[in-house]
């Protein structure tokens, strides 16, 4: 069971209030919670990808506590989310090598297989670790950097049961948000099957 203190990032813009709430929601409803919650919402400075300074932020408000985990807020994370990764101290990075999305707007679905590295949306590090990391200028692919750099580092994998939510709504950063994947689930019972009931009721009435 983790027992080291850990904080969650939610990088927000303002344009996704409907999915911030559901987010909280679902953290609050975690069987083992984050000893903070930075949730970075403040006015854009500009029409691009901000990402990365929202990112930067939540670090540097997260203070001396040196674990953190990304969290978007149109994603879907089971209860046991947190408790998945077990026993975290001996690790610097986790993640999942596997993504798993969905399309809310033609009800599509797909997995994609990324051996060696995770999706930003289940990533979490170890700010000490980051000591000789070269923040990259804001992009949506965060991710990437992140985990080229973790290669030389401890690395946890494990099955997160997240899926990453396509909606459109807000500025998205990923194309996934525009594609159509090979997955039909037209009647919605392949999401049913797949989140809980409250976060089926949610997703399923939304408006994208």
């Amino acid at each position: 069971m983790q027992s080291e203190s850990f904080a969650v990032i939610i990088p927000d813009r303002g344009d996704r209030q409907q999915l911030t709430m559901h987010c909280l929601k679902q953290i609050a409803r975690m069987t083992l919670k984050p000893d903070k919650v930075i949730h970075v919402n403040y006015e854009p400075t500009g029409q691009g990808f901000d990402l990365v300074e929202r990112i930067r932020e939540g670090i540097n408000k997260a203070g001396s506590t040196d674990l953190c985990f990304i969290i978007e807020n149109d994603d879907y994370m089971p209860t046991d989310y947190f408790e998945r990764f077990g026993d975290m101290s001996q690790h610097d990075f986790f993640g999942q090598q596997t993504s798993i999305y969905y399309n809310l707007i033609n009800r599509t679905y797909t997995q994609l297989n990324h051996p060696g590295r995770s999706s930003l949306f289940t990533t979490g590090f170890r700010v000490s670790a980051l000591n000789r990391f070269r923040w990259p200028e804001n992009t949506p692919f965060l991710d990437i950097k992140l985990w080229e750099y973790a290669q030389d580092h401890r690395r946890k994998f494990v099955d997160t049961g997240a899926i990453g939510i396509k909606t459109g709504i807000g500025l998205c950063g990923g194309k996934g948000h525009r594609m159509i994947f090979g997955g039909k689930d037209p009647d919605l019972k392949w999401l049913q099957a797949n989140v809980d009931s409250d976060s089926f009721d949610f997703y399923s009435n939304l408006k994208c």
